[in-house]
């Protein structure tokens, strides 16, 4: 028997006609890492929280089947008894953060759960140790970086002690290193054997659309879509053939996919294994030439006006003592498509929430198109500037998608056709012209965040902003969506500014990168210059593809030359 049962699960949503999970069977044993893979709104994340009983407990909605924890079926039990067993951790920490001060929120959960005050003081250094903040037990949560905060998040899990770690895309807001860090605790998390329960150890199912880093860590890969499991692999079986992992769209190791390229017989997942197995066969140059897999798409047209020029901006949050941003300076230039890398808390949704007059300058100036905007409120600057959040819920309000799309263009008195076909154009765009009728709130992550690009997109902006476009997309709606809509503000001589950390994403779109690091920019150039400069990325808390790091792992061996 193993600790996880699933039989014959299928659930539906209230507001969906088809079941978003269908006749799932499988069986998990104690100890296992799983990494669950499948494109935006297969269901994911419906099948997590019909692990942990929230489905059914806190979900309306029609369930069929059953989940077994040890023997126990979780729809019949309490969710105070279940959690006991089994912790979530949601994407974004701030879901699930309700107290001020890291040993209060670490200490709720037990409370609530009726531990003995001496025993919850003992479990919250224990947790803290476990995720590497033991100094930051009387810290202020609101003062900490998302990486910190995912960290308190999974303390307060490990301090219930689970015997199963569901995490849902649990990086995807963070910076390459905090995500290192995360995964790193997991990983030992699920070695480390518990002294209470004798040798028993954690089992984890991650959910992930990014799968460079956890693939190495996990000893399964389950493949879902449209609500069925598809595929389920041991980790050396699950990457020898990508056809499927393409035909649905879904990221594949970076490593793997290089290796079945050129035709070696392996599929590395980690450069020291990517390393070995090239400096194995010795082949020529020509044999081993590595390139990232995308290219950039500079732009060559002939200089245009500038969309955006900012000059020696500084700003600083109420009641803290040290500036977000530092007297920062450059100029964007319609038709231009622009990268804002750098740490979690280097400044880069500051600097986008500035540019759309959401927050005001502590010094410096901004002009939007030749305007300067240090007195113009947010609303004035609809139809020039629009935004996208990292979370796209604080956006999304109306009953349908088509309605939320069309909630822009009606606010500005668009005629009646003007408005549909801007409607139409977005959904169309944007993939979403089946979901049309459906709630947002009913939608998947991913698909909720390109219905808030939609949104935004159909007001016909010249300034487009994206706070992490990345968030919830699996790999193919993400190169989809990036595509259009670069090359469609760029045929129209219009902005695209994004945030992100993923390298790729840059080298694949952006004309221009500028890395900011505690608030100043350090670096204000092409993509490639950016990630041809290890110290620079260091500095910036960015890692390059692992391509590009084989790549120069290989030059400096001897194996390859440099293009």
């Amino acid at each position: 028997m193993g600790c996880i049962e699933i039989e014959n699960l299928s659930f539906t949503y209230p507001s969906r006609d088809k079941p978003t999970l269908q006749s799932i069977n499988v069986t998990v044993d104690p100890g296992e890492f799983i990494l669950l893979m499948g494109p935006t709104g297969c269901g994911k994340s419906t099948l997590l929280r019909s692990l942990n009983g929230l489905i059914p407990h806190a979900s309306g909605g029609q369930l069929s089947g059953r989940v077994q924890i040890n023997g126990a079926n979780i729809a019949d039990q309490p969710l105070a008894v279940t959690c006991q067993h089994v912790g979530l951790l949601f994407q974004n920490p701030d879901d699930q953060l309700f107290c001020t001060i890291v040993e209060d929120e670490i200490a709720f959960g037990l409370e609530n759960l009726g531990v003995p005050a001496h025993e919850i003081d003992r479990r919250i250094d224990t947790a803290l140790e476990q995720v590497r903040l033991s100094s930051f037990r009387h810290r202020q949560i609101a003062t900490l970086s998302g990486g910190e905060k995912q960290r308190v998040a999974l303390a307060c899990l490990c301090a219930m002690r689970p015997q199963i770690l569901l995490l849902d895309e649990p990086t995807s807001h963070l910076d390459p290193q905090s995500t290192l860090d995360i995964l790193e605790i997991v990983g030992r998390l699920n070695r480390r054997s518990h002294a209470e329960r004798g040798n028993e150890q954690i089992t984890v199912i991650l959910a992930a659309h990014q799968i460079n880093d956890v693939a190495p860590l996990c000893s399964r890969v389950w493949l879902l879509n449209e609500g069925q499991l598809i595929q389920d692999l041991p980790r050396d079986e699950a990457f020898l053939d990508l056809t499927l992992h393409r035909q649905l769209g879904v990221q594949v190791p970076e490593l793997a996919e290089l290796a079945e390229q050129i035709g070696l017989p392996d599929r590395p997942l980690t450069l020291t294994s990517a390393l070995q197995l090239f400096q194995r066969l010795d082949a020529p140059a020509s044999q081993v030439s590595i390139s990232p897999r995308f290219t950039s798409h500079a732009s060559h047209a002939t200089p245009n006006k500038l969309s955006v020029r900012i000059q020696e901006l500084t700003f600083r949050y109420p009641r803290t003592v040290v500036d977000a941003l530092k007297t920062v300076s450059f100029q964007i230039r319609r038709g231009e498509v622009v990268a804002i890398m750098g740490a979690n808390g280097s400044g880069k949704t500051t600097l986008l929430l500035l540019m759309t007059a959401l927050l005001r300058p502590s010094a410096g100036k901004i002009f939007i198109e030749d305007e300067d905007i240090k007195r113009r409120k947010p609303h004035h600057l609809a139809g020039k500037v629009g935004i996208v959040f990292q979370n796209p819920d604080l956006l999304l309000q109306a009953e349908t998608v088509s309605d939320e799309v069309a909630f822009g263009p009606k606010n500005l008195k668009l005629s009646r056709q003007e408005i549909q076909t801007q409607v139409d154009e977005a959904l169309s765009t944007f993939d979403l012209v089946n979901l049309q009728s459906e709630a947002p709130y009913a939608l998947s992550r991913g698909q909720r965040q390109r219905t808030a690009v939609a949104a935004i997109f159909s007001l016909q902006p010249n300034l487009l902003l994206l706070d992490e476009p990345t968030t919830g997309q699996d790999f193919q709606h993400l190169q989809d969506f990036m595509r259009v809509l670069c090359a469609s503000m760029r045929s129209q001589n219009k902005t695209v500014i994004f945030g992100t950390h993923d390298a790729q994403l840059t080298l694949n779109y952006a004309d221009r990168v500028l890395l900011l690091s505690n608030g100043e920019l350090i670096f204000d150039g092409t993509p490639d210059a950016a990630f041809a400069n290890p110290d620079l990325l260091e500095q910036a808390s960015l890692i390059p593809p692992l391509t590009m790091q084989l790549k120069w792992k290989l030059e400096e061996k001897g194996t390859t030359h440099r293009k």
